[in-house]
């Protein structure tokens, strides 16, 4: 996969619906935390993305079933 030039991809950032752009600044937003705090990223440093995944994956579950606990003791109320 060729990198794409800041013009290429300038053009195809221009043709994005309003959501598409908005969940594109979200990927962004969280890229730049993550070099302020990380550096930047590098694929070839030895991680185990995989493995990784799977890790991010299950704690993003336990997150959204928290959050779903707390509406369904709000709605309770």
């Amino acid at each position: 996969m060729s990198r794409a030039s800041a013009s290429e991809l300038a053009d195809r950032i221009a043709v994005l619906a309003d959501d598409e752009r908005s969940i594109l600044e979200v990927l962004l937003e969280r890229m730049g935390q993550g070099r302020q705090r990380y550096g930047v990223w590098n694929v070839d440093d030895g991680r185990e993305y995989p493995a990784e995944t799977l890790d991010e994956v299950i704690d993003a579950l336990h997150y959204c079933a928290a959050a779903l606990v707390r509406l369904r003791r709000r709605a309770g109320q």
